[in-house]
C-alpha cells in the first residue's frame, strides 16, 4: 500500500484543501489547519446477506447478496475500495432465514457510518427475488430473480425453474450461477472464492431442490448452500453460518425445509490502519498479506472503530 501525497492550496481564509485524483490505496491525511487532520482509510470490503429459507418442496433458498471488492472479478470489473474516516460505523450481520411451509427471505447485511450506507440484500425463498433467487417450487410457476438490489457487478444469479410434472422444484441461485432446473440435478447455483481474509473460502452457494419419492437429493451449491431432500416428508440441509448459503428443500407431504445461512461482513485495511471491534465474537487480524494488511471480520452484529 503507498501513502497519497497531500496536494494543498491555501485561500484567503487558510483553509487547506485536498484534492483526490484517481483510485487510492493506503491512507490520506486531510489537514483543516494546524493541529489538525483528518484520516481516511481506503479498504476492501465483502459483505453477504443472510440466505433464504425453504419449506416443503417449495424450491431451493436462494443465497444472501455477495458484494467485494476483493477478487479476479474486482479486478476485472474495477470494483471502488469502501473510504472509512475516524469513526465508528455500526455492522449488521443479516440473519439466515427460518424454515417455514413455504420457507422465508433472508435479511440484508449492512455497514453504515461516516459517508458510508453499503448493504447485501437477503437471498429469496422458493419463488421469491432476492440478492440470489428461490428456485420454482412443487406446483411450478416462475423462479425467484437474482441482483434485487440492482447493483453492478451483480450480487447474485436466479433460482432455477421448477419441474411440477415430475414433482422436482429448483435450486436456488448462488453468487456466481443460476440455481439448476428441476429437470436437471436441482443443485443450487455455487457461490464465489474469496482471499480477503487471508485464506481461500467459498461463500454465497444457493440450497438445494427436492424431489418427490426418489432417493435422490439436491445438492446444496459450493459455498455453504445446503442440500435438498430426496424423500416425501424428509427433511432440507440448513445453509451453512456465515457464509449466506440458501437453505436446501424439504420433501413434499409436509417436509421440513432448512434455514438460511446467516451472512458475514469483512473489512481489510492498510497496515497503518488503527481499528477495533465490538463484540468479542468479531475479531481483527494483523499482518496479513504481503502488505500486512488488518483485516476485521464480523459474523454477528458489532461496531468497527476507525482511529
Amino acid at each position: 500500500m503507498r501513502e497519497l501525497k497531500n496536494k494543498l492550496t491555501v485561500s484567503k481564509n487558510t483553509k487547506n484543501i485536498q484534492r483526490r485524483k484517481g483510485k487510492s490505496f493506503g491512507y490520506q491525511v486531510l489537514g483543516f489547519g494546524a493541529g489538525s487532520s483528518v484520516v481516511k482509510y481506503d479498504a476492501d470490503y465483502l459483505i453477504i446477506a443472510g440466505g433464504g429459507s425453504t419449506g416443503h418442496a417449495s424450491g431451493g433458498g436462494g443465497a444472501g447478496g455477495y458484494r467485494s471488492s476483493y477478487g479476479s472479478c474486482a479486478a476485472a470489473c474495477g470494483v471502488d475500495k469502501l473510504t472509512f474516516e475516524a469513526g465508528c460505523y455500526t455492522i449488521d450481520i443479516g440473519a439466515g432465514a427460518s424454515a417455514a411451509a413455504h420457507g422465508n427471505k433472508g435479511s440484508n447485511s449492512n455497514i453504515c457510518g461516516t459517508g458510508i450506507c453499503f448493504s447485501s440484500t437477503g437471498g429469496g425463498k422458493g419463488g421469491q427475488a432476492g440478492g440470489s433467487g428461490g428456485g420454482t417450487g412443487f406446483h411450478g410457476g416462475t423462479a425467484g430473480a437474482g441482483n434485487e438490489g440492482g447493483y453492478t457487478p451483480v450480487e447474485g444469479y436466479a433460482g432455477g425453474p421448477g419441474s411440477p410434472g415430475h414433482g422436482k422444484p429448483g435450486g436456488g441461485g448462488g453468487a456466481s450461477q443460476v440455481g439448476t432446473p428441476g429437470c436437471g440435478d436441482r443443485s443450487g447455483g455455487d457461490g464465489l472464492t474469496s482471499g480477503i481474509t487471508g485464506s481461500c473460502v467459498a461463500r454465497g452457494g444457493g440450497g438445494g431442490g427436492s424431489q418427490n419419492g426418489s432417493a435422490g437429493s439436491g445438492p446444496g451449491g459450493t459455498g455453504g448452500g445446503g442440500t435438498g431432500t430426496g424423500q416425501a416428508g424428509g427433511a432440507g440441509q440448513p445453509g451453512t453460518a456465515n457464509t449466506g448459503g440458501g437453505g436446501g428443500d424439504g420433501g413434499p407431504t409436509l417436509g421440513t425445509g432448512g434455514n438460511g445461512g446467516s451472512g458475514i461482513v469483512v473489512v481489510r485495511f492498510p497496515g497503518c490502519a488503527t481499528i477495533s471491534v465490538s463484540p468479542g465474537t468479531n475479531s481483527v487480524s494483523a499482518c496479513v498479506g504481503p502488505s500486512n494488511d488488518k483485516v476485521a471480520t464480523f459474523t454477528v452484529d458489532g461496531t468497527l472503530t476507525v482511529a
